[in-house]
């Protein structure tokens, strides 16, 4: 025999885990947000990724010692021209659209590769300077962390990171203790007579009443039972995603707003994970079937 009180409680009490890392999930994607579309922000960004792509390109700093010695012999421009066309192609195959057409509007791409690169880094460290603001919160560049007396600073976008890194487990693990938690109790309410034998959190509303005999054959009120269960699953679904839907929507939205870099499989991974288990909780709701109880009021 099935005790459905204790199944019942557990969901209770995980229901209200909800608040805490609804707060936590809206957080990480206000910071996300704040970082990855905020424009300063994200002009920073792009000169930051030109002038590592122009750095990290031994190829373009022969090109420029070449276009020196050129340019001595014959006394003209063209050797520099050619070399302002191949930083302008590699930053086009290197950045996006939209950081390239920032970068575009520069009239000279044709000085040393040291001078591009401190310029572009001046430029997205005068940026950096300016506190992002985003509805109506002052997001700081760095984190300041106590441990054990001492204080740690650390960069905000990094910290980020580690918390959608932190988030993961602790979405799956909630989501998925509900799942299973209430597939028990589900099992359990299908096999129970009496109302009064499962517990009475906010999830459980199913029809209460009984069916009398039709005295004339009537199509709609013979489907009285799969639409007092249809009206019922809806309702219960509602009330679930109003606890569950908030922290999944803003948690995998982070990841979507997150530039991934190397980690987009992992976060794949964790946001298609955390959907599935979002919407197992849900539509499990429908698994409880034409469930109702006996009551003395008529449901047809």
């Amino acid at each position: 025999m099935i005790c459905l009180s204790s199944p019942g409680l557990r969901y209770e009490r995980l229901l209200f885990w909800a608040a805490p890392i609804t707060l936590a999930a809206c957080a990480v994607l206000i910071i996300t947000l704040g970082y990855n579309t905020y424009e300063d922000r994200r002009n920073a960004n792009c000169y930051e990724q030109a002038a590592l792509l122009i750095q990290g390109d031994k190829g373009l700093l022969e090109s420029w010692s070449k276009a020196q010695a050129e340019s001595k012999q014959e006394k003209s421009k063209a050797p520099y021209i050619m070399f302002g066309g191949e930083v302008a192609k590699k930053l086009i195959y290197g950045v996006n659209n939209s950081c390239w057409s920032l970068i575009d509007k520069w009239d000279d791409l044709q000085r040393s590769p040291d001078s591009l690169i401190s310029d572009l880094k001046g430029m997205a460290a005068e940026l950096r300077k300016k506190p992002i603001k985003l509805y109506g919160v002052e997001i700081p560049d760095v984190a300041t962390i106590g441990l054990a007396g001492t204080k740690i600073q650390i960069a905000m976008s990094s910290l980020v990171q580690a918390l959608q890194i932190a988030l993961a487990p602790v979405m799956l693990l909630w989501l998925g203790s509900l799942y299973h938690t209430r597939q028990r109790e589900i099992t359990g309410i299908k096999h129970a007579d009496n109302i009064l034998s499962i517990h009475p959190h906010v999830i459980n509303v199913f029809p209460v009443g009984f069916y009398p005999e039709m005295r004339r054959r009537n199509w709609f009120r013979s489907k009285a039972p799969v639409m007092w269960a249809a009206s019922f699953a809806v309702i219960r679904i509602s009330l679930v995603a109003i606890f569950i839907f908030p922290s999944s929507a803003f948690y995998i939205s982070s990841l979507f707003y997150q530039p991934v870099l190397g980690y987009w499989l992992l976060n794949w991974f964790a946001g298609f994970w955390v959907a599935v288990y979002l919407f197992g909780t849900l539509f499990i709701e429908v698994d409880v079937g034409v469930k109702h109880f006996s009551g003395a009021n008529p449901l047809r």
